[in-house]
Protein backbone atom coordinates (compact mmCIF):
# COMPACT_ATOMS: atom_id res chain seq x y z
CA UNK A 1 0.00 0.00 0.00
CA UNK A 2 2.54 2.67 0.66
CA UNK A 3 4.49 1.83 -2.30
CA UNK A 4 1.64 2.20 -4.21
CA UNK A 5 0.58 5.70 -2.34
CA UNK A 6 4.19 6.74 -3.25
CA UNK A 7 3.15 6.03 -7.15
CA UNK A 8 0.09 7.62 -6.64
CA UNK A 9 1.91 10.54 -5.44
CA UNK A 10 4.57 10.95 -8.25
CA UNK A 11 1.83 10.72 -10.72
CA UNK A 12 0.34 13.48 -9.03
CA UNK A 13 3.10 15.69 -9.48
CA UNK A 14 3.70 15.06 -12.98
CA UNK A 15 0.40 15.66 -13.86
CA UNK A 16 0.72 19.01 -12.18
CA UNK A 17 3.66 20.23 -13.90
CA UNK A 18 2.52 19.37 -17.68
CA UNK A 19 1.21 21.97 -19.79
CA UNK A 20 -2.29 21.59 -19.31
CA UNK A 21 -3.30 25.21 -20.37
CA UNK A 22 -2.08 24.32 -23.60
CA UNK A 23 -3.66 21.20 -23.79
CA UNK A 24 -7.18 22.58 -23.06
CA UNK A 25 -7.68 24.67 -26.10
CA UNK A 26 -8.24 20.99 -27.57
CA UNK A 27 -10.90 20.15 -25.09
CA UNK A 28 -8.62 18.35 -22.83
CA UNK A 29 -9.85 17.99 -19.58
CA UNK A 30 -9.10 20.53 -17.24
CA UNK A 31 -9.95 19.32 -13.46
CA UNK A 32 -6.88 17.32 -14.29
CA UNK A 33 -4.20 19.67 -12.32
CA UNK A 34 -6.61 19.38 -9.35
CA UNK A 35 -6.54 15.17 -9.37
CA UNK A 36 -2.87 15.64 -9.39
CA UNK A 37 -2.57 18.01 -6.27
CA UNK A 38 -4.78 15.23 -4.79
CA UNK A 39 -2.76 12.73 -5.62
CA UNK A 40 0.69 14.42 -4.47
CA UNK A 41 -0.55 14.69 -0.91
CA UNK A 42 -1.66 10.82 -0.81
CA UNK A 43 1.77 8.67 0.19
CA UNK A 44 1.95 11.84 3.16
CA UNK A 45 -1.53 11.24 4.38
CA UNK A 46 -0.76 7.75 4.67
CA UNK A 47 2.73 7.92 6.35
CA UNK A 48 0.29 9.71 9.05
CA UNK A 49 -2.09 7.30 8.95
CA UNK A 50 0.89 4.41 9.81
CA UNK A 51 1.79 6.86 12.64
CA UNK A 52 -1.76 7.49 13.92
CA UNK A 53 -2.41 3.87 13.87
CA UNK A 54 1.15 3.11 15.39
CA UNK A 55 1.54 0.23 12.99
CA UNK A 56 4.98 -0.75 14.04
CA UNK A 57 5.72 -2.89 10.83
CA UNK A 58 6.70 0.29 9.36
CA UNK A 59 10.49 0.75 10.43
CA UNK A 60 9.81 4.48 10.72
CA UNK A 61 7.13 4.22 12.77
CA UNK A 62 8.24 1.48 15.05
CA UNK A 63 12.02 4.24 15.37
CA UNK A 64 9.80 7.17 16.30
CA UNK A 65 6.25 6.61 16.82
CA UNK A 66 4.58 5.74 20.22
CA UNK A 67 1.10 4.26 20.87
CA UNK A 68 0.67 6.20 24.15
CA UNK A 69 1.57 9.53 22.91
CA UNK A 70 -1.89 11.90 22.05
CA UNK A 71 -2.95 11.94 18.95
CA UNK A 72 -1.44 15.06 17.25
CA UNK A 73 1.88 14.10 18.67
CA UNK A 74 1.22 10.96 16.47
CA UNK A 75 0.50 13.38 13.49
CA UNK A 76 3.84 15.48 14.51
CA UNK A 77 5.96 12.50 14.56
CA UNK A 78 4.95 12.34 10.62
CA UNK A 79 8.24 14.92 10.24
CA UNK A 80 10.18 13.89 12.66
CA UNK A 81 12.19 11.92 10.81
CA UNK A 82 13.63 12.03 6.83
CA UNK A 83 10.76 10.96 4.98
CA UNK A 84 7.96 12.77 6.23
CA UNK A 85 9.10 16.36 5.43
CA UNK A 86 9.79 15.53 2.06
CA UNK A 87 6.73 14.51 1.83
CA UNK A 88 4.91 17.26 3.17
CA UNK A 89 7.05 19.83 1.40
CA UNK A 90 6.35 17.57 -2.08
CA UNK A 91 2.95 18.22 -1.18
CA UNK A 92 3.00 22.14 -0.40
CA UNK A 93 5.26 22.60 -3.67
CA UNK A 94 2.88 20.94 -5.61
CA UNK A 95 -0.29 22.71 -4.13
CA UNK A 96 1.35 26.24 -4.94
CA UNK A 97 2.12 25.20 -8.30
CA UNK A 98 -2.25 24.25 -8.86
CA UNK A 99 -3.10 27.89 -6.84
CA UNK A 100 -0.98 29.43 -8.61
CA UNK A 101 -1.41 27.58 -12.07
CA UNK A 102 -3.34 30.43 -14.20
CA UNK A 103 -0.99 33.45 -15.77
CA UNK A 104 -0.56 35.90 -13.12
CA UNK A 105 -0.08 39.72 -13.52
CA UNK A 106 1.00 40.26 -17.22
CA UNK A 107 2.59 36.99 -17.28
CA UNK A 108 1.92 35.08 -20.58
CA UNK A 109 0.61 31.14 -21.20
CA UNK A 110 3.99 30.41 -21.81
CA UNK A 111 5.89 31.73 -18.96
CA UNK A 112 3.39 30.27 -16.56
CA UNK A 113 3.37 26.64 -18.12
CA UNK A 114 6.93 27.19 -17.33
CA UNK A 115 6.75 28.04 -13.77
CA UNK A 116 4.20 25.53 -12.67
CA UNK A 117 6.10 22.74 -14.54
CA UNK A 118 9.47 23.99 -12.44
CA UNK A 119 7.03 23.79 -9.35
CA UNK A 120 5.36 20.60 -10.18
CA UNK A 121 9.30 18.71 -10.92
CA UNK A 122 10.77 20.23 -8.17
CA UNK A 123 7.57 18.31 -6.22
CA UNK A 124 8.69 15.03 -8.31
CA UNK A 125 12.03 15.04 -7.32
CA UNK A 126 11.23 15.16 -3.38
CA UNK A 127 8.79 12.56 -4.29
CA UNK A 128 12.05 10.37 -5.52
CA UNK A 129 14.03 11.43 -3.04
CA UNK A 130 11.64 10.49 -0.70
CA UNK A 131 10.97 7.09 -2.28
CA UNK A 132 14.75 6.77 -2.28
CA UNK A 133 14.65 6.59 1.34
CA UNK A 134 12.40 4.10 1.53
CA UNK A 135 9.45 6.01 4.17
CA UNK A 136 7.60 2.67 4.21
CA UNK A 137 10.41 0.35 4.50
CA UNK A 138 9.28 -2.98 6.76
CA UNK A 139 10.69 -3.24 10.32
CA UNK A 140 13.81 -5.47 10.51
CA UNK A 141 12.97 -8.65 13.04
CA UNK A 142 14.05 -7.90 16.65
CA UNK A 143 13.92 -4.41 16.34
CA UNK A 144 12.51 -2.82 19.43
CA UNK A 145 9.97 0.19 19.44
CA UNK A 146 11.46 3.37 20.05
CA UNK A 147 9.49 6.55 20.65
CA UNK A 148 9.50 10.71 19.71
CA UNK A 149 12.00 12.05 21.72
CA UNK A 150 10.53 13.82 24.89
CA UNK A 151 12.23 17.46 23.35
CA UNK A 152 9.54 17.15 20.40
CA UNK A 153 6.41 16.00 22.38
CA UNK A 154 5.51 19.29 22.29
CA UNK A 155 2.15 21.30 20.77
CA UNK A 156 5.16 23.63 18.95
CA UNK A 157 5.84 20.47 17.04
CA UNK A 158 2.67 20.22 15.72
CA UNK A 159 3.26 23.63 13.73
CA UNK A 160 6.69 24.74 13.36
CA UNK A 161 7.87 22.26 10.81
CA UNK A 162 4.64 21.92 8.43
CA UNK A 163 5.20 26.11 8.19
CA UNK A 164 8.89 25.96 8.01
CA UNK A 165 7.84 23.39 4.76
CA UNK A 166 5.30 25.78 3.47
CA UNK A 167 7.80 28.79 3.79
CA UNK A 168 10.37 27.06 1.55
CA UNK A 169 7.82 25.86 -0.88
CA UNK A 170 7.06 29.63 -1.35
CA UNK A 171 10.79 30.17 -1.77
CA UNK A 172 10.72 27.72 -4.68
CA UNK A 173 7.50 29.41 -6.12
CA UNK A 174 9.53 32.54 -6.13
CA UNK A 175 12.83 31.04 -7.52
CA UNK A 176 10.45 29.15 -10.09
CA UNK A 177 8.69 32.69 -11.31
CA UNK A 178 12.30 34.30 -11.76
CA UNK A 179 13.39 31.89 -13.96
CA UNK A 180 9.98 31.38 -15.90
CA UNK A 181 10.47 35.05 -17.04
CA UNK A 182 14.51 34.87 -17.79
CA UNK A 183 14.38 35.19 -22.20
CA UNK A 184 10.76 37.00 -21.28
CA UNK A 185 9.69 40.89 -21.42
CA UNK A 186 9.86 42.14 -17.35
CA UNK A 187 6.59 43.78 -17.27
CA UNK A 188 4.99 42.81 -13.97
CA UNK A 189 7.57 41.02 -12.74
CA UNK A 190 7.71 42.82 -9.66
CA UNK A 191 4.21 42.47 -8.86
CA UNK A 192 4.33 38.69 -9.49
CA UNK A 193 7.18 38.46 -7.13
CA UNK A 194 5.85 40.15 -4.37
CA UNK A 195 2.26 38.86 -4.89
CA UNK A 196 4.42 35.55 -3.32
CA UNK A 197 6.86 37.16 -1.49
CA UNK A 198 4.19 38.81 0.99
CA UNK A 199 2.35 35.70 2.04
CA UNK A 200 5.74 33.87 2.22
CA UNK A 201 7.22 36.35 4.15
CA UNK A 202 4.45 36.09 6.68
CA UNK A 203 4.57 32.60 6.92
CA UNK A 204 8.71 32.13 7.33
CA UNK A 205 8.52 34.61 10.28
CA UNK A 206 5.77 32.89 11.95
CA UNK A 207 7.75 29.61 11.42
CA UNK A 208 10.71 31.41 12.88
CA UNK A 209 9.11 33.34 15.70
CA UNK A 210 7.44 29.67 16.51
CA UNK A 211 11.39 28.04 16.44
CA UNK A 212 12.35 30.78 19.04
CA UNK A 213 9.85 30.21 21.54
CA UNK A 214 10.06 26.63 20.88
CA UNK A 215 14.07 26.96 21.98
CA UNK A 216 13.17 29.55 25.11
CA UNK A 217 10.93 27.36 26.69
CA UNK A 218 13.24 23.73 25.92
CA UNK A 219 16.78 25.62 25.94
CA UNK A 220 15.88 28.69 28.22
CA UNK A 221 17.59 32.28 27.19
CA UNK A 222 21.30 30.18 26.78
CA UNK A 223 19.14 28.00 23.96
CA UNK A 224 17.53 30.58 22.08
CA UNK A 225 20.53 33.27 22.21
CA UNK A 226 22.90 30.34 21.21
CA UNK A 227 22.11 31.14 17.62
CA UNK A 228 21.36 27.16 16.62
CA UNK A 229 23.00 26.66 13.08
CA UNK A 230 19.52 25.51 11.51
CA UNK A 231 17.53 28.61 13.09
CA UNK A 232 20.51 30.90 11.44
CA UNK A 233 19.96 28.50 8.17
CA UNK A 234 16.54 29.50 8.08
CA UNK A 235 17.01 33.60 8.67
CA UNK A 236 18.61 33.08 5.55
CA UNK A 237 15.77 32.80 3.41
CA UNK A 238 13.57 35.24 5.44
CA UNK A 239 15.76 37.76 4.85
CA UNK A 240 15.43 37.26 0.69
CA UNK A 241 11.88 37.48 1.46
CA UNK A 242 11.71 40.34 3.55
CA UNK A 243 13.86 42.30 0.63
CA UNK A 244 11.30 40.65 -2.12
CA UNK A 245 8.22 41.77 -0.18
CA UNK A 246 9.78 45.61 0.13
CA UNK A 247 11.08 46.14 -3.47
CA UNK A 248 7.67 48.19 -4.36
CA UNK A 249 9.29 50.94 -1.59
CA UNK A 250 12.30 51.89 -3.91
CA UNK A 251 11.66 54.93 -5.33
CA UNK A 252 13.49 53.95 -8.68
CA UNK A 253 12.42 50.92 -11.54
CA UNK A 254 14.24 47.55 -10.06
CA UNK A 255 16.36 46.17 -12.90
CA UNK A 256 15.13 42.88 -14.00
CA UNK A 257 18.40 41.20 -13.41
CA UNK A 258 18.33 42.35 -9.54
CA UNK A 259 14.71 40.83 -9.70
CA UNK A 260 15.77 37.34 -10.60
CA UNK A 261 18.63 36.95 -8.56
CA UNK A 262 17.01 38.23 -5.32
CA UNK A 263 14.15 35.48 -6.86
CA UNK A 264 16.75 32.93 -7.54
CA UNK A 265 18.71 33.47 -4.16
CA UNK A 266 15.67 33.20 -2.08
CA UNK A 267 15.27 29.38 -3.53
CA UNK A 268 18.85 28.64 -2.97
CA UNK A 269 18.51 29.83 0.58
CA UNK A 270 15.53 27.50 1.17
CA UNK A 271 17.60 24.43 -0.10
CA UNK A 272 20.43 25.40 1.94
CA UNK A 273 18.59 26.11 5.18
CA UNK A 274 17.19 22.47 4.22
CA UNK A 275 20.71 20.98 4.16
CA UNK A 276 22.07 22.21 7.15
CA UNK A 277 19.23 20.55 8.93
CA UNK A 278 19.88 17.42 7.24
CA UNK A 279 23.66 17.26 7.18
CA UNK A 280 25.94 16.41 9.77
CA UNK A 281 29.45 17.40 10.25
CA UNK A 282 29.91 21.88 10.84
CA UNK A 283 26.42 21.57 11.61
CA UNK A 284 26.40 18.53 14.44
CA UNK A 285 26.44 20.85 17.27
CA UNK A 286 22.27 21.59 16.07
CA UNK A 287 19.75 21.09 18.61
CA UNK A 288 17.68 19.82 16.23
CA UNK A 289 16.91 15.96 16.71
Amino acid sequence: MGWFALGLGLAGCLMVLLPWGRWRKAESPSHLPTVGVVLAWVPFFVLVHRFVTNDLSVAVVNASGGGDMPLLYRVAATWSARTGPLLLWAGFTATLAWWWRRPMERESVAMAERRVGLLGGFAALLMLLATHLKPFASTLPGALPGELSPLLQTDLMVVHPPLVFLAYAFCLSIAATAVSSIGHEDAGLLDRMVRQARPGFFVTTLAIGLGGLWAYLILDWGGYWAWDPVETASFLPWLALASLAHLRTVPRKVPATVLRGVGLMTGALALFATLVTRAGGAWASSVHT
